[in-house]
């Protein structure tokens, strides 16, 4: 071991071992090792590679030798992490016992990996005169890359980045940057896309998934960026600290991410580095600018939605001042979680009762319970229309083949849209950060729609999650942000240029707000409303047409709509104002129902 571990001061394992257990200590004996690994059992072959890992780590072993066996073992240990990743992604946010330790194995076995090629680092003065660039390149890109894996899966399950990543990514890219090594290309076969990647590319995009805000991302959308920034990193770039484009600056003796470089005081910044993200968030904003008439040179995955672009150009951006303070508080919010639970907290009533009720059909034409009656076949029979008998008026008794009633309905939708009680933990006007006692739901994530309600207020009020974290020694926080005061709950249903329509969706209405000049809103599903849409917007009693004319917001749970209401043609103001005379024009089929009555 030469000083260099010591002037990085790398955590790295001593090796004492002169054998290994489990094969030969040369390629070939771990080749043959590698291919009698038990792939189709994902938790043998994990095991085995742990295990492995650390005795190889303490093998005294030839810098170049080491990392050739390093180069076998890479794939094989990015299959076994990635196969792993469905067992405690997607989950809870505070992971069940199996999936916690999941979780903890996959970070294990990258950081022995990231600790096998930090050792090759380490041996930089054994390493041949004539290999040094090449081989130390590739220790040193490799080093970083292993390292990044543990970073995002911190990020994806919300829980503070372990004492050192980053302390030792800075300083891993600061001996690169001395050897000047760091702008050679590196073949990197298990990127996203598979094409080279160089020490500084690597390490650019662990600062910019850094900034980029993660904890108020969702998981699915954590990993998309990590892939993409393979290909945004080249548009990022590592400048001095004095640039006037240095948005950020990377202090390299600290164990932290990038940080705005208008929230630095009074720091010495001679050591220091600067990221530049201005071209990159440019180019963000031309393609959200220009959609399909984009032509710039960023690449934009078509699965990369509008909401996660935002973001990003945001926290990649000028930093935007708090608009409110926060105050250290106690007391409890009751908080729905979703639009499903927050528009039956809001409404009072399950949706099928507020879109379906039978007193709405006759004004609500639209409604999906008319729509099936006009759909049957016995429709337009003598006694199947709008126009037969109507036995509530002859006193009949109605017999509730559902059992006791609506009430157990009511039950039933009340246990599906339970209300959690949270502990405050400071609030400031646009806001609150709560915390977690218990298990947290699964369906908790940020973007999500939520309904809170304060000590002894009726009303609920909208909010979102803004983001999450795991604080260190146990519990979740969250951070709501106050999205509405007040919204009336409503139903929306996206109109086809042909066939039916869809079915109608939970749908809240925001009013307008003429002091800040907000004009009223919609919030609906993510999906199939879109820009330009054409709508029904249903409320009991009343339906009306609207145009979606501007998207305000996005998450992966809603959409926030600007909207005009279509004004009414003139046969149906027409048929609007006869029905809403004293007298009626009708047919003599009409008076059925009333000669019962009578």
């Amino acid at each position: 071991m030469d000083s260099t571990s010591q002037k990085l001061n790398l955590r790295i394992p001593q090796q004492t071992l002169s054998s290994l257990s489990f094969a030969e200590g040369t390629e070939k004996g771990i080749s043959q090792w590698l291919a009698n690994l038990p792939k189709a059992n994902i938790g043998e072959t994990a095991r085995q590679l742990y295990q492995g890992l650390i005795e190889l780590n303490q093998l005294e072993l030839a810098a170049d030798r080491r990392l050739a066996i390093l180069e076998l073992i890479r794939p094989e240990v990015h299959y076994v992490c990635t196969a792993l990743s469905k067992y405690y992604l997607g989950q809870s946010i505070v992971l069940e016992d199996k999936p916690r330790k999941v979780a903890n194995l996959s970070q294990s076995l990258q950081n022995h990996l990231a600790n096998g090629y930090k050792i090759v680092v380490a041996q930089e003065r054994s390493i041949k005169s004539r290999d040094h660039a090449s081989q130390m390149t590739l220790a040193l890109q490799r080093s970083i890359r292993s390292l990044c894996g543990p970073l995002l899966r911190a990020f994806q399950l919300y829980c503070p980045v372990a004492d050192g990543v980053w302390l030792e990514l800075h300083q891993l890219y600061q001996l690169a940057r001395r050897r000047k090594l760091h702008l050679t290309a590196v073949p990197d076969k298990e990127s996203a896309s598979t094409k080279p990647l160089s020490i500084e590319q690597s390490y650019i995009i662990a600062l910019l998934m850094g900034s980029a805000r993660p904890n108020q991302m969702r998981q699915s959308a954590m990993g998309k960026l990590f892939s993409t920034l393979e290909d945004w990193s080249r548009t990022a770039r590592i400048v001095q600290p004095t640039d006037a484009k240095a948005l950020f600056i990377i202090n390299p003796d600290m164990d932290c991410p990038a940080r705005y470089k208008s929230l630095i005081r009074d720091e010495n910044l001679d050591n220091s580095l600067g990221l530049d993200t201005s071209e990159l968030v440019n180019s963000i904003k031309d393609y959200m600018l220009q959609g399909n008439d984009y032509r710039g040179d960023l690449r934009i995955p078509d699965n990369m939605g509008v909401e996660l672009l935002q973001h990003v150009s945001q926290s990649w951006g000028d930093l935007a001042e708090r608009t409110f303070n926060r105050i250290p508080s106690g007391g409890q919010l009751k908080v729905s979680i979703g639009m499903s639970a927050t528009h039956y907290r809001i409404a009072g009533k399950a949706f099928t009762r507020f879109v379906d009720a039978e007193e709405d059909m006759e004004t609500n034409p639209f409604s999906d319970a008319a729509q099936r009656e006009k759909q049957t076949g016995w429709a337009t029979a003598f006694d199947g229309g709008s126009q037969s008998v109507d036995w509530h008026g002859a006193g009949v008794e109605q017999i509730d083949y559902n059992g006791t009633g609506s009430g157990i309905d009511e039950d039933e939708e009340a246990e599906n849209y339970p209300i959690h009680t949270l502990p405050i933990v400071n609030h400031s006007p646009g806001g609150f950060c709560l915390t977690w006692p218990k298990e947290v739901p699964k369906q908790l994530q940020a973007g999500e729609l939520l309904g809170i309600q304060e000590t002894n207020d009726k009303d609920w009020t909208l909010a979102v999650v803004r983001w999450i974290r795991q604080v260190r020694g146990g519990g979740t926080q969250m951070g709501i942000e106050l999205v509405a005061p007040h919204c009336t709950p409503c139903a929306a249903k996206l109109l086809r240029k042909t066939g039916e329509p869809s079915q109608f969706l939970r749908a809240l209405l925001l009013p307008e707000v003429p002091a800040i000049d907000r004009p009223a809103t919609i919030i609906t599903p993510r999906m199939p409303f879109q820009i330009n849409s054409k709508i029904i917007i249903h409320r009991p009693g009343y339906s009306q047409r609207a145009h979606l004319t501007e998207r305000m917001t996005a998450t992966g749970s809603y959409s926030q709509f600007e909207y005009q209401l279509i004004e009414k043609t003139k046969d149906e103001m027409s048929q609007s104002e006869t029905k809403a005379s004293s007298l009626t024009v009708s047919t003599e089929d009409d008076f059925d129902s009333l000669w019962k009555s009578l």
